[in-house]
């Protein structure tokens, strides 16, 4: 049993993810999907909520993606959890 839900961890998941792969690039939801062997259309909500929360940077067009909103110090597991809803 886990102490946090699945889409908490979805979220903490993503944002490590972002954090690890951007290095001056945006990640793509299809490039986050494919590592983490999920559809899509199950973490393209999770990222919404991130970028709402003010985590994650969302860039639309045919070359966008994800980037981290701010300094990788100042993202604080609360934020996260709080865009999962689990807070």
């Amino acid at each position: 049993m886990s102490l946090l839900s699945r889409k908490a961890l979805l979220a903490v998941a993503a944002v490590i993810d972002v954090a690890l792969h951007a290095r001056g690039q945006l990640v793509s939801a299809k490039d986050l999907a494919a590592r983490h062997a999920l559809p899509a259309r199950h973490l393209e909500p999770v990222l919404q909520a991130l970028v709402r929360e003010g985590v994650l940077k969302g860039v639309r067009g045919p070359r966008g993606g994800y980037e981290l909103a701010r300094e990788r110090k100042r993202i604080t597991i609360n934020a996260i959890l709080k865009a999962a809803g689990a807070m």
